[in-house]
Parts: structure tokens; sequence; C-alpha cells
């Protein structure tokens, strides 16, 4: 492995550990076994890292999921479905970077989201890239719903944006509740909340 590799990879399994503002540059020399020189010579600083494992170990997979999702036939309520699994754990675990160090250092799935949270509140400068990403999937919802509306599965009379919104909270709200309650089922949660879109729109 490269050295600026091993360094991302070191700055990544410890701020999944301790939280990134935690970690401090002499902790990831030791963890990835190189210099502090080497350190500087692929970074400019630790902002510099961290744009770096944010594209490599979260960002990578977002926008290249919807080949995955038009694979194969599915319906409205199929697709939403695999919308909440993709972005939990079978996107981790389809993004072999992340999910070798989160497995081989018995990580739990939770802490991956809770460092993104964590990010995001400490470091507004990185916010665009989450933003751009929440925007991605709140269009996606809105594709998602007109084509369900054209196949006759849902009513015509749904308000699109209302409904995109609602989808997107409860992704959301997966996500974060997920995370936060280990023994909560991510299967039990995407099922209930299938289960309340369907009631909505019945």
């Amino acid at each position: 492995m490269k050295n600026k590799d091993k360094i991302a990879q070191a700055a990544f399994l410890l701020s999944l550990k301790y939280g990134f503002d935690n970690v401090s540059i002499k902790q990831i020399q030791e963890e990835a076994n190189v210099t502090t020189g080497a350190i500087y010579y692929h970074f400019k600083d630790k902002n510099d890292i961290l744009d770096y494992i944010l594209k490599k170990y979260v960002f990578n997979e977002v926008k290249n999921f919807k080949n995955d999702l038009y694979s194969e036939k599915r319906s409205f309520y199929e697709k939403l479905e695999f919308i909440f699994y993709y972005f939990t754990k079978y996107n981790i675990k389809n993004n072999q970077n992340a999910i070798e160090i989160l497995y081989e250092n018995n990580i739990d799935f939770g802490q991956y989201y809770l460092m993104q949270l964590g990010i995001y509140h400490q470091h507004p400068e990185f916010r665009k890239l989450y933003d751009d990403s929440s925007k991605d999937i709140l269009n996606l919802f809105n594709e998602l719903i007109k084509e369900a509306i054209e196949n006759k599965e849902i009513k015509k009379s749904t308000d699109i944006e209302e409904l995109s919104i609602y989808i997107f909270t409860i992704f959301r709200g997966i996500i974060r509740l997920w995370s936060i309650l280990i023994e909560c089922s991510l299967d039990k949660l995407i099922e209930t909340n299938i289960n309340m879109i369907k009631k909505t729109l019945e």
C-alpha cells in the first residue's frame, strides 16, 4: 500500500474510534507507521487528510448506485427499500475500502455514520459535499415518484415535492436512528417505514 493510502486509512480508522477532531497528526503517523514528513509530503494539513478520506471512504459510491438500482425490474416500494438498504449496510459492504477497515477492526456500522455526523457539524467547510449528496438523493426520490405515477403505482393526484420530502425525511431518520440505537433492527426499521409510506399513499 502506498504511503498516501496508509495515512488515509490510519486517519479513517482513528476517526471512527475517537472522532476526527480528537485525532492528532502524531497518532496518524504512529498508526500508519510513516514519518511525519511523509504525511506533510502528501497532505498540506489535517483538513486536507479529512477531504481525502471523505472522498475515498464516504462519497465514492454515492453517485454510482443508480446503475444498481435499475439493474433489475423493481416496483416503486422495492426501489425505496433498495435505496434504504444501499445507504446503510449495502453501501458500506460494496465500498471495499471502508468495509475492510470496519470488519478488520470490529467497528460497528453505526460508528461510520456517527463519524460523518460529527464531521458535518464540526467542519462547515465540508458541508457542501454532504449537501450536494442530499440534493442528489432528494432529486432521485422525485424521479421515482414521477415514474410511479406514470406506471400507475401511486395516485396521479400525489404531490410529488411533498412526498419526496416525506420519504427523504424517513430515509434520513432510518440512518440516524439505526446509527444511535445499536439494538435497533435495521430490517424492522425499513419494513415499518415502507409500510407507513404505503398507508400514507392508500
